[in-house]
């Protein structure tokens, strides 16, 4: 009888997740495993995998950043079952999902009384904390405790729900159990579809990023965490927001096969009507060979120039 955990690992291998450290044990407990692939930045963990290993082993897994994402299922052709072994499958599998959902809600909860637990108790972020002196960012809405800063994720109705840690050495967690689809820091941006700056909102992918951007140039800012997610919030801030300009905050992904970044963000801008800024350094095609461009990686004139540009006449690179 074959392994269906090693089925599984070998199916995420050939469609290009990797785990680089062991996940075998974690995906038997039938817990959502978050992990580092191959192909991904230091303190990053783009990866993501379930196996539920009860009646007909079955997973999913995927690749935040490589945008892949792929169901499993260990058994073979599903019509040779008979009508009663499929309609037995059916009820079965609609019973997990819905214990599954309960599940997930319950989790989500959890988490979001830790996350306002650890933020009313952590203390102002320290200026001179390695992350941000090596970003050159000021501590934008963020706290810290211990050694990790605290950037809040908020729902549509600004309620804390997430926190993303970042450690000194740039790894970064979020809340295990936390939820983090359409969820988003905020800078500028307040309840009830308020603003504190005129012009248009700028929505992008990492709290960095966009706190560069909001240095830069002073425009309300909201940071989706992830290119997937880029969408979701982007029609959160829509729906707040039905009549201001919004320009979405390109990662340039240009060092992969698929430039991710610049795809979510051009999908994002479709959806809710967004003009596009894309980061490029002057007389540079990327700041760093292999890594691909955010707008964390660029000066503030720099980032100044793309979004005045963008603003007059639609997407452009600086």
């Amino acid at each position: 009888m074959t392994d269906p955990i090693s089925n599984f690992l070998d199916a995420m291998g050939a469609a290009g997740v990797r785990p680089l450290e062991p996940i075998a044990d974690k995906l038997a407990t039938g817990v959502p495993v978050r992990f580092r692939a191959d192909g991904d930045k230091p303190g990053r963990r783009n990866g993501w995998a379930v196996l539920h290993l009860d009646g007909v082993p079955a997973g999913v897994f995927r690749h935040y950043r490589l945008d892949i994402r792929q169901v499993w299922r260990a058994d073979g052709d599903p019509l040779s079952r008979s009508p009663a072994e499929r309609r037995t499958v059916a009820i079965l599998a609609r019973d997990r999902t819905i214990q599954r959902s309960k599940e997930t809600v319950a989790k989500q909860q959890a988490a979001a009384g830790q996350a306002r637990d650890l933020w009313h108790s952590a203390s102002k972020a320290e200026p001179g904390h390695d992350y941000l002196a090596r970003k050159g960012l000021p501590a934008f809405n963020i706290r810290q405790h211990g050694d990790a800063l605290l950037v809040p994720m908020v729902d549509s109705r600004f309620q804390l729900m997430n926190l993303q840690r970042i450690y000194p050495d740039g790894r970064k967690f979020f809340l295990s159990g936390g939820r983090t689809e359409g969820m988003f820091w905020p800078r500028h941006i307040h309840q009830l579809g308020g603003a504190v700056l005129a012009g248009p909102l700028v929505i992008g992918e990492g709290f960095a990023t966009m706190a560069a951007v909001h240095h830069a140039t002073g425009h309300g800012v909201a940071a989706a965490m992830s290119a997937h997610n880029l969408a979701r919030v982007a029609r959160v801030i829509r729906k707040l927001f039905p009549c201001r300009p919004l320009i979405i905050a390109a990662d340039n992904d240009d060092h992969l096969p698929k430039n991710v970044g610049l795809n979510a963000a051009l999908r994002a801008a479709k959806i809710v009507g967004a003009l596009v800024a894309v980061p490029r350094s002057a007389g540079h095609h990327t700041c760093f060979r292999g890594s691909g461009t955010d707008f964390a990686d660029l000066s503030q004139p720099e980032i100044a120039a793309c979004f005045a540009a963008a603003r007059k006449g639609g997407n452009v690179d600086a």
